[in-house]
């Protein structure tokens, strides 16, 4: 009878171990939507796109309703779409005077829990640079630079069919050729 009852109570916490740990709390955020997606599914949840340019929008959306999960501090989701297609996605950290966001190195360890190592200094705070990762169609780009006395801090995501296209048409070098052509 006693293994029994001991056999129950190891189910029960296991059950309760199983049930209080979210199971994608160590997974990658899953915004929601797919790269090549209609803006029109991304403006349902988000809101209106702000046109950048002819053929270039984006939204922003807090990072919170985004990716609920991960703890990313002040941090927005930019989405970016050419010719009306979600082209790429950013997460930028807010790093003004009054957030300490450099000091707890959020997008840091998410960007190294995900995608893998950036650096081997001992003190990871102070890196700066860029490190990049093309893994299973998914490009990701992660920078951590100073840019006129602020830190400049995004994750980039995109894939091999738009990468090209948006940085193209972001850095103002090209214009993306209209899908009708």
């Amino acid at each position: 009878m006693k293994k029994i009852f001991d056999l129950i109570n190891f189910s029960l916490i296991v059950c309760l171990i199983v049930f209080f740990i979210p199971t994608n709390a160590f997974a990658k955020c899953k915004i929601g939507f797919k790269l090549g997606e209609n803006i029109k599914r991304v403006e349902e949840k988000f809101g209106t796109s702000m046109l950048l340019a002819e053929k270039l929008s984006m939204i922003e959306a807090p990072v919170e309703e985004v990716c609920p999960r991960e703890k990313l501090g002040y941090s927005v989701v930019e989405f970016y779409f050419v010719n009306d297609e979600l082209a790429a996605y950013k997460i930028v950290v807010d790093h003004y005077d009054d957030t300490p966001e450099d000091e707890k190195l959020l997008l840091f360890k998410y960007v190294k829990k995900n995608y893998g190592d950036i650096t081997d200094n001992p003190r990871p705070e102070f890196w700066r640079g860029f490190k990049f990762w093309d893994k299973k169609n998914e490009i990701a780009v992660y920078k951590k630079m100073d840019f006129h006395g602020m830190l400049d801090e995004v994750l980039y995501i995109s894939n091999k069919k738009y990468n090209e296209t948006f940085t193209m048409y972001e850095s103002g070098e090209g214009e993306p050729e209209d899908k009708n052509d």
